[in-house]
């Protein structure tokens, strides 16, 4: 979605692309109807910035992008300015955080499809070795996702540079696995990552958002389709998604090995025993 995209941060824009997702963001219903030219003049850039603007978020032109953004306004029934008022109480604040955390959850456990569970499953489990690869808001859940898999004797390694990524994807082989996390799955470097591994023909999980353009890159997508509730709290409702899928997917690979790491369990136990006062 364009206005997730542009909340959550994770595609790099110019300064001159952050001036027009600035005004877009403040202005959303206005863009639905104005001209290209006009929208350049409203944000003080040039015609040629609208379009590469355009074209960063995965689309083919400014036409495509207003089609795009009325589609989703009109999904949403209220206008993006007031999915930003905050409650100044803070009962009241925390409510509706927690109201989307717990939407969150629910979503991802309703919605989930089981069958792409298994099949990334099988993929992790018989890995000869693991990268998780995630940019802006995304890149916490891919160490999250290092801090948990490394336990299953499998290499596994998280990248939050898209210059390291891009080494990285380069050199690996077939046996190795690549996890790209991205709740829009429209973050400009992370599809360019995505589109090599796939001519290198390497396997590839995504966490991602339905039919996005990293998703189609990717040999199996675990979707998040979580709604356009509460813009300020995007950030965070995404990546507590991802790293709830992060957790599923542990336990799924954890119970794939059954007790045949039971030994090396103890063996982390006995020495972070060593580790507590």
């Amino acid at each position: 979605m364009i206005l997730d995209s542009l909340v959550n941060g994770q595609i790099q824009l110019s300064k001159s692309e952050r001036k027009i997702a600035s005004f877009i963001l403040k202005n959303p219903s206005k863009i639905i109807n104005q001209s290209i030219s006009s929208l350049a003049k409203d944000a003080g850039v040039s015609l040629p910035s609208v379009n590469r603007f355009c074209k960063k978020l995965g689309f083919g032109g400014y036409p495509a992008l207003k089609i795009q953004l009325a589609q989703e306004l009109s999904s949403n029934n209220r206008l993006l300015a007031e999915n930003f008022k905050v409650d100044k109480d803070t009962p009241d604040i925390v409510k509706r955080v927690m109201s989307d955390i717990q939407a969150t959850v629910i979503n991802v456990g309703q919605n989930l499809d089981s069958k792409s569970i298994d099949s990334a499953t099988n993929l992790i489990a018989t890995a000869k070795s693991l990268n998780f690869f995630g940019l802006g808001g995304s890149g916490p859940v891919a160490l999250d996702a290092q801090h948990k898999f490394f336990r299953f004797g499998i290499p596994v390694v998280a990248h939050t540079d898209y210059i390291n990524q891009r080494m990285i994807v380069s050199m690996m082989d077939a046996g190795d696995v690549l996890v790209l996390i991205s709740y829009t799955g429209r973050t400009e470097e992370l599809i360019k990552t995505a589109r090599i591994a796939k001519n290198n023909k390497i396997k590839t999980i995504a966490l991602t958002t339905r039919n996005s353009p990293l998703a189609r890159l990717s040999n199996i997508a675990l979707h998040v389709d979580a709604p356009l509730e509460n813009n300020l709290h995007i950030p965070m409702t995404s990546r507590l998604a991802h790293l709830a899928i992060i957790d599923i997917l542990s336990a799924t690979v954890s119970a794939f090995f059954g007790n045949s790491l039971d030994k090396k369990r103890q063996e982390i136990i006995k020495n972070l025993d060593n580790t507590r006062v």
